[in-house]
């Protein structure tokens, strides 16, 4: 159609944009002599006399109605008519990108999804009230303008389009019009509807833009109607970790299934006008008031809009909207009043509000002791030395991508407002068992290790919360060639261990060859080894073999060459860890617990006694300005192991405000550390995140061949009553990537749900034939055999005969791995790795077999294995990360892992403790500090 000229005034120059609704055009308005965009629909084939008269009047009603919207956050429809059978729109053209071409690059700023959020509002607003219902709101349908302005495009076509393919999807045939992942309840039941509608699609978007993913990701339509109507989404926090809980208040409320119960638009827009403002810390001079025409009396605190839903007033009343700015049709915000601004400089929070409710505005607002580091920007300032920026509460690791060479050099980039000097106490529950890279795999360890060894490359967190890989000892992030089959690295000039002598490349090849003995270092990295020689040696070579010829070169003092056994892209992120850090050969005399152990990180061991009591101070020769991620601000830490729950919670709030005291690897079980530390004046800080690995049962497939079967067990398993059976805090799961994983994505192939399905469980049963299924189900812990009896009153009932059997926990293993039971729970992780590189292959390829790798499910499919070669060879981190999700898929799909929950971490800390962070391995110190 190109050239073609509509009602002799629009002509078409250039199709910027396809779909199942129609086309959109670049063209000229011959009148005006401007450019356009003109979207072209169409009638059903054969539309003809009245019907097709009566489809043209409606679109002409409804244009009609779009054009007379007045909103700078809505797209404007200049003019409408009909060529023939097409029936056009004109609007504005605009420069800018969608919102879902802004999530192709991965999740976006809490603070930004806000702004879109409060703006698509204001839209919905405008039409809800000219009693116009959108329909279709997506990331697909926002539109973020060059300027920073979300537009929101196809107004005024649902009814038409709807009408002309008869209230069915183009693609499914089974739901109006519409698109599914952000489609009503009310939408599939033919439910009443109205601009709440609109509110619920636009809460699957905040969802998926806070996310990466909308709330709901069946395999088929059916599934994914079905969990619109009845399911209840995960929590978008147990998603992303760091996320303050008023965005689960907020997107919970949108997501009701009930009409009646969601906000509107403009409800919601008040409360995401409150989130994209700053959060500074809370005083009682910063408490908001109401202004005086609202009292009565002397000021008092006032109610947030957030606050009033999240205590289920879902319609705040006239005198509470007063206090953001109004609706304007301004594209900027209106300048506040004089008490609103004051609002703007504190945290809400309700009138009526208990030290309780105080605690979870500090922590959500300032959770890791971030009470205003400074601004976002970190990085190196013009005069050359580090600027001040921010720590982020919490590291993304799930947004990891290569960092440049110029985010490998040092010196770490300063935290505003930090001052160098203090001592941190740390309480660990558990021993501190060695302190040899080597065998540091546990996550308290490896935190020590970040403060002891550095590594040949290492995680860089930026002030927004995303993840770089950064050379460490090495100048860049690696070499590779060959596919990734080679790898050469570089080490800085001028290394040196806390003795004053030379890092080597030779020290490299030592530590890992030191570290193949599985005797002497059961801890070691398996998949380093497993990158470096195979699967079948990745247990370890032994004490009396060398490594193979070749492995590792050294052409100098200074430059690695790792020969792999396959092409690795991502191995330069599998060596940030402590497993990759430099051992020269004089420790071969050096006990694991010895403080004669060099360092190369900012801190040495001072003394190290009865495997608890450890103490680092400053190492004399570590290099700032060789360092990309270590800020070294305390002159101490005072490391205590094996100290019991109890007395970690009693011991950091009897500090207090008095001295900075920490945990680094917290606790999992449920209020193991209590669940009300951080009320104001406490000088206590309780902080949470999802931990990076899944609990799973795995089915051994071998003694469960049939599909249906192993189906029919994925089917019935109560993930939620397990979870509580466990005695941990936790979040359900039905996939095998754990928040953090680079690709993680929520689906839930079987469908069980939060309670497993034991209807159709049996159904599945039958249909293989099979009636009171036999399975054995090991054991070995108490935490267990209470999981165990939920698994198997639920199994029972869907129609299997299940045996628990208690085993010693030293024997479990081999025992599964000889394939001596049907079900065990196994955890799915690579500690301290965002890679499912580093644990999926190792599981699931069939190609390789217990006891060379840990594929306990003996699952050898070839749907499997080929969707791990292809994630395997795919270079791109981000890339990388969605073939990942695509074998996760094929191994869900397969039924013989059922993922149950990923356990939920809780770390305290006293309020002199600032600078924290949470990442994959806890409650990292590298940019911690102590306030006076």
């Amino acid at each position: 159609m190109r050239g073609a000229t509509l009602d002799g005034r629009y002509t078409l120059t250039e199709r910027i944009g396809a779909g199942g609704m129609g086309e959109v055009w670049r063209a000229t308005d011959a009148r005006l002599d401007r450019q356009v965009a003109v979207k072209l629909l169409s009638l059903p084939p054969g539309t003809a006399g009245a019907e097709r008269d009566r489809l043209l009047a409606m679109f002409g009603r409804e244009a009609r109605a779009a054009a007379a919207l007045d909103s700078s956050y809505i797209v404007p429809v200049f003019d409408h008519g009909a060529d023939g059978e097409a029936p056009y729109l004109v609007m504005a053209l605009l420069s800018g990108r969608t919102v879902r071409e802004l999530l192709a690059e991965g999740p976006l700023a809490p603070e930004r999804v806000a702004m879109i959020a409060a703006q698509v509002c204001r839209a919905l607003a405008t039409a809800h009230r000219a009693g116009i219902v959108h329909r279709d709101i997506k990331p697909a349908n926002v539109m973020l303008t060059d300027e920073g302005t979300a537009k929101v495009l196809d107004f005024g076509i649902a009814k038409f389009l709807d009408a002309t393919i008869g209230g069915r999807l183009t693609t499914t045939a089974d739901s109006p019009i519409g698109t599914l992942p952000y489609m009503a309840p009310e939408r599939f039941t033919r439910g009443a509807d109205d601009g709440r509608t609109d509110v619920y699609a636009l809460g699957c978007m905040v969802y998926e833009m806070l996310t990466g993913a909308p709330p709901f990701d069946a395999v088929s339509a059916p599934a994914l109607m079905h969990s619109h109507v009845y399911e209840t989404p995960r929590k978008p926090s147990a998603r992303r970790g760091g996320l303050a809980r008023e965005w689960d208040e907020l997107v919970g409320r949108m997501l009701e299934k009930a009409v009646d119960r969601r906000p509107t638009a403009e409800e919601a827009r008040a409360v995401f006008e409150e989130l994209a403002l700053p959060a500074p810390r809370l005083t009682a001079d910063t408490l908001p008031v109401e202004p005086p025409e609202h009292t009565g009396g002397p000021p008092r605190p006032a109610v947030s809009p957030l606050r009033r839903l999240a205590i289920g007033a879902v319609r705040p009343d006239p005198g509470m909207i007063s206090y953001l700015p109004p609706p304007t049709r301004t594209k900027q915000p209106t300048t506040a009043a004089p008490w609103a601004l004051r609002r703007r400089r504190g945290t809400w929070i309700g009138a009526s509000a208990t030290a309780a409710v105080l605690a979870v505005a500090l922590l959500t607002f300032q959770a890791f002791g971030g009470d205003g580091d400074g601004d976002a920007n970190g990085g190196k300032s013009g005069a050359g030395g580090p600027k001040a920026g921010t720590v982020a509460p919490v590291a993304k690791t799930q947004t990891l991508t290569l960092g440049s060479d110029a985010d490998s050099e040092g010196p770490a980039p300063a935290v505003r407002d930090a001052r160098k000097g203090g001592t941190v106490t740390v309480l660990e529950p558990n021993t501190i068992t060695t302190l040899d890279p080597g065998n540091m795999w546990s996550g308290s360890e490896r935190l020590i290790s970040r403060l002891v060894h550095r590594s040949l490359t290492a995680f860089k967190t930026q002030p927004d919360g995303t993840v770089r890989l950064v050379g460490d000892l090495a100048q860049d992030t690696g070499r590779p060639s060959l596919e990734g089959r080679d790898w050469t690295f570089t080490l800085k000039p001028g290394l040196t261990y806390n003795d004053g002598s030379p890092v080597r490349a030779q020290d490299f090849v030592y530590a890992i060859r030191r570290a193949l003995d599985p005797d002497a270092f059961p801890l070691g990295d398996r998949t380093l080894r497993s990158f470096l020689f195979g699967p079948e040696d990745a247990e370890g070579i032994g004490a009396d073999h060398a490594m193979p010829p070749g492995t590792i070169e050294t052409p100098d003092d200074r430059t690695i060459v790792f020969h792999l056994d396959g092409a690795h892209p991502d191995f330069n992120v599998v060596l940030a860890g402590p497993n990759s850090a430099p051992v020269p050969e004089r420790v071969s005399k050096i006990s694991a617990t010895s403080t004669l152990l060099p360092s190369t990180g900012p801190y040495q061991i001072d003394s190290f006694t009865d495997a608890k009591n450890l103490t680092l101070t400053r190492n004399p020769k570590w290099r700032a300005d060789t360092d990309p991620v270590r800020t070294a601000y305390p002159d101490r830490y005072e490391i205590t192991g094996a100290v019991p729950l109890d007395e970690i919670k009693s011991r950091i709030r009897a500090a207090g405000s008095k001295s900075a005291v920490m945990t680094f690897s917290g606790s999992q079980d449920k209020d193991g550390l209590g669940t009300t530390d951080g009320a104001a004046g406490s000088g206590t800080h309780r902080v949470t995140s999802p931990a990076p690995f899944v609990h799973a049962y795995s089915i051994d497939s071998e003694r469960v061949p049939e599909l249906k079967v192993r189906q029919a067990i994925a089917t019935a398993y109560p993930a939620a009553d397990v979870l509580a059976a466990s005695g941990e805090d936790g979040v359900t799961t039905h996939h095998l990537m754990p928040p953090g994983i680079r690709g993680s994505r929520d689906f839930d192939v079987h469908g069980a749900g939060e309670h497993g399905d034991p209807a159709r469980a049996r159904a599945l049963l039958a249909e293989a034939g099979e009636t009171g299924y036999p399975l054995i189900l090991a054991y070995a812990t108490t935490a267990d055999e209470a999981r165990g009896e939920v698994v198997r009153r639920a199994l029972d009932k869907a129609g299997f005969k299940v045996t628990l059997k208690n085993v010693d926990v030293s024997d479990i293993y081999e025992n599964v791995g000889e394939g001596e039971y049907d079900l065990v729970r196994v955890p799915m992780n690579a500690p301290g790795l965002p890679l499912a590189s580093a644990y999926l292959p190792d599981s699931f390829d069939g190609r390789y077999t217990y006891p060379t790798t840990s594929n306990f499910s003996r699952l050898n499919s070839p749907a499997v294995n080929a969707a791990i070669d292809e994630a395997n060879a795919t270079a791109d981190l981000a890339a990388a990360g969605e073939k990942w999700s695509t074998v996760d898929r094929r191994v869900m799909e397969q039924a013989v892992a059922i993922p149950v929950y990923v356990p939920v971490r809780t770390f305290l800390h006293t309020s002199r403790l600032k600078g924290l962070q949470v990442d994959l391995d806890g409650l990292s110190p590298l940019n911690a500090y102590v306030t006076d």
